[in-house]
């Protein structure tokens, strides 16, 4: 059933989102830094709650769109957590948008309704589940560019990453922990 949220809120908290990862999107290299944090912080949380309403609601539901959003949600946990750390991470407007289209997606298609399940916990379970294969994905391009970034200090060759190859490997570290 598309558009199916259970409550108000859900839709209210899904457009939210999606218009504040919009914002930041768009608008990312004339907004403060302070600014910048307070409406990712505010996306996030309405992603946050869009999320619990699909998968705790009554019924609960699941699909393929909350598990990817479910995936960039924790992404930019991570992203959130490691660029207080590392102000040279600059992905804000990348991740931002990646997060307006899935939350656009999962409440476009908010999956199947699960009258009858063993716990009403369990499309949250799975959800956990299939967004850790995912924090395991976003491991593997942070392998594959800290690849490029050591190629390049091995060649002397100037790179644009910007982001120094210990960091991204710290990152990559970071996404499997969250992972398991």
């Amino acid at each position: 059933m598309i558009l199916a949220l259970s409550d108000w809120w859900g839709l209210a908290a899904a457009a939210g989102a999606a218009i504040a990862y919009a914002v930041l999107a768009l608008a990312t290299s004339r907004l403060s830094a302070g600014t910048t944090r307070a409406v990712l912080l505010a996306a996030w949380l309405l992603h946050g709650l869009a999320l619990a309403d699909g998968l705790l609601g009554e019924p609960p539901r699941f699909g393929f769109a909350p598990a990817l959003s479910m995936t960039v949600w924790l992404v930019l946990t991570v992203y959130a957590i490691e660029s207080r750390l590392f102000p040279q991470l600059q992905a804000h407007w990348a991740l931002a948008g990646l997060g307006s289209a899935a939350v656009i997606v999962a409440a476009i298609f908010p999956g199947t309704t699960y009258h009858a399940i063993a716990s009403p916990w369990l499309p949250l379970h799975w959800a956990l589940g299939i967004a850790s294969y995912g924090l395991f994905a976003a491991a593997v391009v942070h392998g594959w560019l800290m690849t490029r970034s050591e190629r390049a200090i091995r060649q002397a060759a100037q790179t644009d990453a910007g982001v120094p190859l210990l960091t991204l490997e710290r990152l990559t570290f970071r996404f499997v922990e969250a992972g398991f």
